[in-house]
């Protein structure tokens, strides 16, 4: 009961930007697509950093919940993720494969968050049922898989920002102290 409510409360930025899609809330302002792409970047990260975040949680804590947390959010952060690259490519610019690869190798933020994609996306296709012996069986290749889409996602955010705007630092604070923290954890462990 309590991962579907956190699935739905995850959910909420996905349909709030439905609404201003459609002129509620203040719409999308000037630039719509522009907005979406924006909005569905941002809800990515935040989702993954939520993700990275549980973890350490359960470490510390050892509440039983968050044992079941971290595949049901990554999913979310996969799905904004999806939706951020599928808006980009379908509606800015306009499904031509092409021009996409084109901007893809000609720009640079655009190569790191392609790489970050690509290692969610293989988190995601391995999440399958069919493929959970295989998953379990790699769950450290998972964890850094997704560790890797995190921090290229944050380094995607930073470098295609105009100018550096407090989201971007606080995203990549978050990341970094999730990293030690991690490694923390890990170290811990292993001296054990």
């Amino acid at each position: 009961m309590f991962t579907r409510l956190i699935l739905l409360v995850s959910f909420l930025p996905y349909i709030l930007l439905n609404f201003r899609a459609f002129g509620f809330f203040g719409g999308l302002g000037a630039n719509p697509v522009e907005a979406i792409i924006h909005d569905t970047g941002i809800w990515s990260i935040r989702f993954l950093i939520i993700t990275l975040l549980i973890t350490p949680l359960y470490y510390y804590s050892k509440f039983e919940v968050f044992k079941t947390l971290p595949k049901p959010i990554g999913l979310v952060a996969f799905f904004y993720v999806l939706n951020h690259f599928l808006c980009y490519a379908m509606i800015d610019q306009a499904g031509d494969l092409g021009v996409i690869v084109i901007d893809i190798i000609e720009t640079p933020y655009l190569i790191v968050g392609w790489a970050g994609f690509l290692c969610l996306l293989i988190v995601g296709l391995a999440s399958f049922n069919s493929f959970q012996d295989w998953f379990n069986k790699n769950r450290t290749t998972m964890s850094g898989l997704v560790y890797t889409a995190a921090v290229l996602g944050v380094w995607h955010f930073f470098w295609q920002e105009k100018v550096i705007g407090y989201e971007a630092v606080i995203d990549a604070i978050l990341m970094t102290a999730l990293i030690i923290w991690r490694l923390r954890i890990s170290t811990k462990i292993a001296s054990n």
